[in-house]
């Protein structure tokens, strides 16, 4: 007995159902791929939303521990407790005197000095008509949590300037260990709202979702989310913020990842708390990229389903079928081809142990610099060896052994061959083929280095800033310990530095500093680790000198100093006054520890040069 398969205008049912069957199947893939790029849309999006949030993290916490350090070493001052304990006008002036070296150095708004009962009795803005001498800050937390024996930080409204900072503040104790008082930095956030400029729904809020700091100034002081009568209340009568309504912007708490709707567009927020007492980031980044990618998929599905149905509506034959058929693969290798993205096609071994190149795009021919006819059926360690090394070869082993559909992005790596950066996402098709998609991002990575070394180098100088010195010589700390090595520790002041900027203008007071930093980078060697911490204050950290007395260092340095000032046509005179600090690893001590006993020592150095002055004119 036979079976007769009737044919339908040329084409069999068995043809009928294959179309149905390929029809379905190009339908699904379209399903899928608008789904995955959807998904991308919204991975890109959270990947450049979470570097922009970390960026600005990573700058606000170094800018608040750079405060919260600076009030630390205040506190240890020796001109300070001398203020609280004896209240003389002569302590009081030398307490104002480091106040305002600190204030300078920092570039703070404010530092004072408060005694037990939250009285200011020194204060760096003393002549201000602001001033905050005696004025009682007992009511602020960050006197509540000092007095109490802990660092304290606060963002707030400033009671008396009106104005947003963030207090740090540290108690000041007496030689048995007692609190006799707390000393305080306010530090401006103009120049952090500033640099949001660019992001309107950049927040940064407290725990009850006050926008403090934001990039739309009209959104500042705001209420990210509803707050109930009682938190209402309790924020009037702290006067952290000011009398404010805070307005709420959005109906509910953010939550991280959640979907918002705001001004009639769509956003995807993303919230990160930075500190234990609540405060965040939030950043509504608009979606507008998941739907375009979304809609992209949709168009290619529709013409891919139309590729595959419109040659079966228009005539049955199967002839005419397995032309279109032909067609469509031309255009799946047209776009093969033309994607930005490199894309390789691997055939494995049956022990999966070796990999033969099957297929490469033009993209990919292009970034690794290669020709598809001199690469195709070879192994993938003759053509690019760099594979195994850097550990793309395993990953591709594991990709194949897990099964199909199993996706493992490989960090990013240099393939030392074509010195270039590449990022590489393996994955295996259902046919058993191993694919890598991957892109040059050697220009990428060359920016993130270049913002690496801008986030530690002074501009004006050349030399490393505050946060680079610190790093730097936190390993050289840890080193020296390790290998019994004495490290010297020079801390300088540019004694006058306001008198050249208020007299000669400012373009001379960036000579002058410009040319303290030459004469530090003759007078130590290139191993040695020097830095303008900020203002006029220098330091430099001299390694391996066991067998070098500071002398040499200083000598060297006041004559380079001698030097400079014979020389002709000078509008000033160069003086810089310096104290060294002697870290032995044997009695291993902090940089702050050390900073602190060179700072002691410069400025007794800086006290005596003023008594002679003086006793000269």
């Amino acid at each position: 007995m036979s079976t007769v398969r009737t044919p339908i205008n040329g084409i069999s049912s068995i043809g009928l159902m294959s179309y149905a069957i390929l029809l379905f199947i190009v339908a699904g893939a379209g399903w899928f791929a608008t789904g995955y790029l959807g998904e991308k849309a919204g991975q890109e999006i959270r990947e450049n939303s979470e570097a922009l949030i970390s960026l600005h993290c990573a700058h606000l916490t170094a800018e608040f521990d750079k405060v919260e350090r600076a009030v630390q070493a205040l506190s240890g001052s020796p001109w300070i407790l001398p203020a609280l304990v004896s209240h003389k006008d002569q302590d009081i002036a030398d307490a104002n005197s480091v106040l305002d070296r600190y204030n300078s150095s920092m570039k703070a708004s404010v530092a004072y000095l408060l005694d037990a009962n939250g009285l200011t009795i020194a204060s760096s803005n003393r002549n201000d008509p602001d001033s905050f001498v005696g004025k009682s800050y007992q009511f602020r937390p960050y006197f509540t949590q000092a007095i109490a024996g802990a660092p304290g930080r606060y963002f707030a409204l400033g009671a008396t300037s009106l104005k947003r900072g963030c207090y740090a503040s540290f108690p000041v104790r007496d030689g048995n260990g007692a609190i006799a008082g707390v000393v305080v930095i306010k530090q401006d956030i103009g120049e952090e709202e500033a640099d949001l400029s660019g992001h309107p729904y950049f927040f940064l809020v407290d725990p009850n979702g006050i926008v403090f700091l934001s990039g739309s100034k009209e959104m500042n002081f705001k209420s990210l989310w509803p707050i109930s009568p009682e938190t209402r209340f309790g924020l009037l009568k702290s006067k952290q913020f000011g009398e404010k309504d805070f307005v709420a912007i959005l109906p509910r708490e953010v939550v991280d990842g959640m979907e918002i709707a705001f001004n009639d567009k769509n956003y995807l927020a993303f919230r990160k708390v930075i500190d234990s007492e609540g405060w965040s980031i939030v950043f509504m980044a608009p979606t507008e990229r998941v739907l375009i990618y979304k809609s992209a998929g949709m168009i290619i599905t529709f013409w891919m389903c139309m590729v595959v149905a419109v040659p079966f509506i228009i005539n049955y034959r199967a002839t005419r079928s397995a032309e279109m058929v032909r067609i469509s693969e031309v255009r799946f290798r047209e776009l093969f081809n033309t994607m930005k993205s490199g894309v390789g096609i691997y055939r494995a071994a049956d022990n999966g142990d070796d990999f033969i190149i099957t297929d490469i795009n033009s993209a990919g021919e292009r970034i690794s610099q290669v020709k598809k006819q001199d690469i195709v059926g070879k192994n993938i360690l003759s053509v690019f060896p760099g594979a195994g090394e850097l550990g793309l070869f395993d990953v591709m082993k594991q990709v194949w052994r897990t099964g199909a559909q199993q996706y493992l992005p490989v960090s990013l790596y240099s393939d030392n061959r074509l010195s270039i950066w590449v990022e590489n996402t393996v994955y295996k098709l259902a046919s058993g083929e191993i694919v890598a998609i991957y892109d040059d991002v050697s220009d990428r990575k060359r920016m993130e280095a270049e913002i690496l070394t801008l986030s530690i180098t002074d501009p004006l100088t050349g030399l490393n800033n505050r946060r680079g010195f610190l790093s730097l010589a936190e390993q050289q700390l840890k080193l020296s310990e390790r290998n019994r090595r004495r490290i010297l520790f020079f801390f300088a002041d540019l004694d006058g530095l306001k008198w050249i900027n208020d007299t000669l203008g400012h373009k001379e007071g960036d000579r002058a500093l410009i040319e303290a930093a030459t004469l530090f980078k003759a007078t130590f060697r290139t191993a040695d680790i020097i830095a303008r911490l900020g203002g006029d204050e220098f330091a430099a950290l001299a390694i391996d000198t066991n067998d070098i007395p500071s002398e040499i260092f200083t000598t060297r340095f006041q004559h380079l100093i001698d030097t400079q000032n014979n020389s002709r046509g000078r509008k000033f005179k160069l003086s810089i006054s310096v104290g060294c600090a002697c870290y032995d690893p044997e009695k291993p001590c902090s940089i702050d520890d050390l900073m602190a006993q060179a700072d002691k020592l410069m400025y007794a150095q800086k006290q005596r040069r003023k008594r002679q002055e003086n006793y000269t004119g």
